[in-house]
Formats: C-alpha cells, structure tokens, sequence
C-alpha cells in the first residue's frame, strides 16, 4: 500500500475508479455466466454417467459420476468467488457514484443521521449537523451501525487535545489512501444487512448460561459411551435396548436445552453473517501499514482478531446443520452435537467478550475516521486546522467559509477573537448574513475539534465548548412558548460558563429575546452580556437592536461588527462580507415595498 500516493483532482479519481469498476465488473460477471454453463455441463453429467453405468453395468461410469460430482462442487465455489468480485465491483460504482455526487452537496444516500439528534444539545440542532442538509451527510461515509453511531459521537462531543492531534495525523494518512478506504466501504456492503445487526451479536455475547445448564454441558461426553454402546450392539455383544435407553437419555438431555437452543438457531443465520462480516473488515484493517499514532494504538488491539470471530462463526454454522432433519436424526442427537457446539460457543464467550467490545470500538472507530478522510480527501482546498492548548477563547481564521456551502457560492471571511469575557455584536439587515456567520464559526470549531479538516484558508483555535441559541421552539407537549424555551436554553449557557475545570464557552446567540417587547429584549440582552463578561466565556450575539450596539460600543468587552445591503436599481444587493462597526443599512422596509406592503401610507 502506497502511504504517499499524490491524488490532485478527486474529481477525476472518481470518475476514473468508476469506469475502472465496470470494467472490472463485466470481466466478473462475464466469468461468473461461463462458470454457471460449465456446471449444468457438470450436473447433467452425474446423472448422464450414472444412467450409462446403470445401462451398462460398467463400474467406470460411477467414477466418472463421482469425478463430474467434485467438478460441480468446484465450479460451484468458483462461481461464487466470481459472485463476490462482481458485487464488489458493483459497490465500488456506488462508493464513487456517491463522491462523484457529494462534491456538488447532491447526496444519494437517506441516512441523515436525524435519529443521533439530542433535545437539548449544546450546538446539534442549531448548527444542522444533523438533518437533510446536514455536517453529517457531507462526512458520512460509514457503512455499519457500530461506524454510523461512532462518527455521530464525535460530532455531538469535542475530543480532547492529544486526541485531536492524533486524529489530524491519521486523517493525513488516510487521506492519501484512497483504495483503502474504498476497499473497507465495498467490503462493508457485501455484507451490508450483517453490518447493521452487530446488537444482535452484542446481546448474545452478554447472555450467560444458567450454572445448572452449565454444569450439564459436561453431559455431551456421554455420547462417547453411546458410540461404543452402539459398536457393541452392532457385534452382538450386547443387547439393543441398551443402545436405545442411551439415546433415549440424549433425547432427556437436550431436551434442558430446548429453550436455549432453539433461541440460538432461530438468529445464527443472523449472527453468522455478521460474524462473516466484521471478520472481513479485520482483515483489512490487520493488514493496514499505516503508521500515525492513532492507527498504531487501534491496530494492536485487533491482532488475531479476524481469526477468532471466524472461530466462532464456525460454531454458529455447525449449529445451523440442526435445522436439516436428516442431520438433526442420524449425527446431531446421537452424537449430541448441538452441546458441543453451545460448549464451544460458551468457551468463546468467556474468552473474548471483553475483547469483541474492544474490537468493535476499533471498527467503529475506523468508519468515523475513513469520513473524516474522505472529506479531507474530496475538498483538498480545506485546511488541517492548528488546534493548541489555552485557557482563554482563541480563534483566527483567515478567509472562512460555511462548510455546507459549495465552493462556487461560498463567501468567506477573516475572524479572530481572543481572550475570556468578550462579546461580538453582529448587526445587519434582513437575509445578509448573519446567522449563516455564526453557524460558519460554529461548524469550522466542531469540525476542528473532531480531528477533521476546516473551510478556510487557515485557521488556529484553542479547545472550547460551543454553544448556540438560534431555533428555540415552542413545545406543546411541555406547554412552553417559543419566548420560555429561549430563557431556559439561556439558563442552560450561563450554567455550563460557571463550570469548573472546563474548557472556555463559545456561544453563538441569533437575535436572543426576540420573543418580548424591544425595551425588554434590549434590557435584558444587555444583563446577559454583562453576566457573560464575568464568567468562562466569549461569543458573538446578532441583533437588530441597534441600541444594543450603541450600548455596545461604550463598553471594552463589546466589539460591533456587521454585514450590510445595498439597494441598487430596486434590486437588494449583499456582499456577505464582515464590516467593522455597527449597521447603517437596513432592508425592512424596502423588502415590505417589495411585497406590496405601502409603509409610506398615511391614515387618511
């Protein structure tokens, strides 16, 4: 595997791997049509040379039956090998179909990730990082639940300082392996059903015997005396029945376990596949020669891994020969198979429960990290942000953009802020700008302290806890207004700044007290910065109060900056551009005309 791979357009890459994977496709399905004919030629063959030899009476024609028997089995496995090629060719279209449409922010696949949302979360909801056009459908690029849920986890929380440097070295090498990458999602979704039941196998792996049902396993040896039993039975040396009391005494046994195994043989189909499934991805990683920090710490975790789940993915299919009745009559109850294998399983439990869930964090845990590279991989004109340790609020970020907007349309900005207690008033007209400012800030720092790539030219932060107020709703099921729910999400802002032992508060408040009077809103926007300038905090606060930036602008922790409008020929004109100072500029009354709305009218 080449760590330093230079891939310039990923556009082309796309494209390139897709036509490449049709190619390949047809060459496997191609294979897999001839290998179907070469086995009918097989099977017709069994039964030509048995009815030959019948016809005949020429022994020769059953050996050549049985010849035609291992052909069939063989091109049989070949046949699926070539299966398994087509579909995996099938998946990299897919994957590449997916980036190839992600670039333009068109997104193929329905998972929004909507469910991962959290009532009252800090930021989540106001910063869309869940939804139909949401951060997480612009990273997302796991494949199996366990991934899914991982990379939701590292957008709703802030990973630690080590942890984020850590992250940044692995995207880098991860970003330049793009075919790994590609391998692990096709991988995924061959066995894409299986990936998602992974609960299944954790439930299981949980489950513990009752002591009494685990004490009797030792019962299963017993079958060793019934194959002698019956040796001797069958020599004349001892009497019949002695073989059927035995056998009956199996039938007693295994009827404690009824309960329990039907249990099991109802999901091992289930289990089995999944086992199938994340062994696979094992592989793949164990082979990995990455060589950061983070890769190193997850991959000596799974060592041997891939081979211990296959052993127990052995024991689910040998307990699944229990639901064919011929087995189940002539093997599994004299032989009392079915205790052997739950021993087995029992043994593996014990063994390695500890170890599946370590595991399977490891999994979950390279998902999230393939979509932070994919994203680093797909915007190369993203930058890997400079995050370092300090107590106060620093941010400074050099031509800015919204992540969530395609490059064409994007507007960016500079922006710095340093220090605790600060306030940034954003004032400006309707629609120029200010809220999707705040949500750029807010996204650019979640994405940051995530490990992951920012949209700017540059960008430098130090660890902060952000925080937003800008859709608070009212709830009928709590009988709050929309006014209510905005002073308890407030409540909750001045809360966490009073923490302790915590990283800074970053808020981003969106027209805050929008719900009262403008004396009230203005009275009480002013306490609540006055509060916020004495705690573990700094953020910006938009308004259209311009009083409150009046106000602003005689205190030394407030700093007014705006965005702005034009009219031109009748026509709004903005530039989304930051300005320092407060508004002079405002849209309202011409976005009324605009609409109909005579203002100027007298009351005649």
């Amino acid at each position: 595997m080449d760590n330093h791979k230079e891939i310039t357009n990923p556009h082309t890459f796309f494209e390139t791997e897709l036509q490449k994977a049709k190619a390949a496709e047809q060459i496997a399905q191609d294979r897999s049509n001839l290998l179907s004919i070469g086995r009918v030629v097989a099977f017709l063959s069994i039964f030509g040379t048995l009815w030959i030899g019948n016809k005949t009476g020429q022994s020769e024609w059953g050996i050549g039956a049985l010849i035609a028997l291992v052909l069939f089995l063989i091109l049989m496995r070949l046949q699926q090998t070539a299966k398994r090629k087509r579909n995996f060719q099938r998946n990299i279209q897919t994957i590449n179909d997916d980036e190839i449409e992600r670039l333009s922010f068109r997104f193929k696949r329905k998972d929004t990730g909507i469910h991962y949302q959290e009532k009252n979360h800090a930021f989540a909801t106001d910063l869309d990082i869940f939804g139909e056009y949401s951060l997480y459908r612009v990273l997302n690029r796991t494949r199996t639940a366990e991934g899914s849920r991982r990379l939701a986890n590292w957008l709703k929380n802030h990973a630690p300082l080590e942890e984020i440097l850590m992250r940044q070295e692995a995207v880098e090498e991860f970003k330049n392996n793009p075919e790994f990458r590609q391998t692990w999602e096709a991988t995924a979704l061959l066995h894409e059903h299986a990936a998602q039941q992974v609960s299944a196998f954790r439930d299981w792996a949980s489950e513990t015997l009752p002591d009494s049902l685990q004490t009797s396993l030792r019962w299963r040896f017993w079958s060793l005396a019934t194959l002698l039993i019956a040796g001797l039975t069958f020599a004349g040396l001892i009497p019949a029945w002695v073989l059927i009391l035995s056998l009956t005494w199996h039938l007693l046994i295994l009827k404690r376990y009824k309960e329990v195994l039907q249990g099991l043989t109802s999901r091992t189909t289930a289990l089995g596949l999944t086992l199938s499934a994340y062994a696979d991805l094992l592989d793949i990683a164990d082979a990995a020669t990455f060589r950061s920090r983070w890769w190193k710490q997850r991959q000596t975790l799974i060592r041997g891994a891939a081979h211990s789940l296959r052993k127990s993915g052995v024991l689910f299919e040998r307990l699944d020969y229990h639901n064919n009745p011929y087995f189940l009559v002539f093997v599994s109850i004299p032989t009392l198979w079915d205790l052997y294998c739950l021993a087995g399983l029992e043994k593996w439990k014990k063994s390695h429960k500890d170890d599946l869930n370590t595991w399977l964090n490891v999994l979950a845990d390279i998902e999230a990290m393939n979509s932070l590279a994919g994203n680093a991989f797909a915007y190369p004109e993203h930058t890997v942000p400079q995050v370092t340790w300090q107590k106060d609020v620093y941010i400074e970020a050099t031509q800015m953009g919204h992540p969530l907007i395609p490059k064409e349309k994007r507007v960016s900005n500079h922006f710095n802020m340093n220090g605790l207690g600060h306030t940034i008033l954003v004032t400006g007209s309707n629609m120029s700008g200010k809220s999707t400012f705040l949500r750029t800030i807010g996204l650019n720092l979640v994405l940051a302290q995530m490990g992951a790539v920012v949209s700017a030219a540059k960008f430098a932060c130090a660890p902060v806890r952000v925080f937003s107020s800008m859709r608070t709703q009212d709830s009928l099921e709590e009988s709050t207004s929309s006014f209510y729910a905005e002073l308890k999400r407030l409540r909750q802002l001045l809360e966490l700044a009073d923490e302790k032992n915590q990283s800074p508060v970053f808020y981003l408040l969106d027209e805050i007290l929008k719900g009262t009077n403008s004396a009230d809103r203005h009275k009480g926007a002013e306490a609540l910065i006055r509060q916020l300038h004495t705690k573990s905090s700094a953020g910006l606060v938009s308004t259209h109060d311009l009083e409150l930036g009046e106000w602003g602008a005689t205190e030394s922790y407030v700093h007014n900056f705006h965005f702005r409008s034009d009219v031109e020929n009748g026509q709004l004109k903005f530039d989304y551009q930051l300005h320092d100072g407060i508004c002079k500029s405002f849209n309202a009354s011409e976005l009324m005309r605009m609409m109909g709305i005579d203002i100027d009218m007298q009351n005649s």
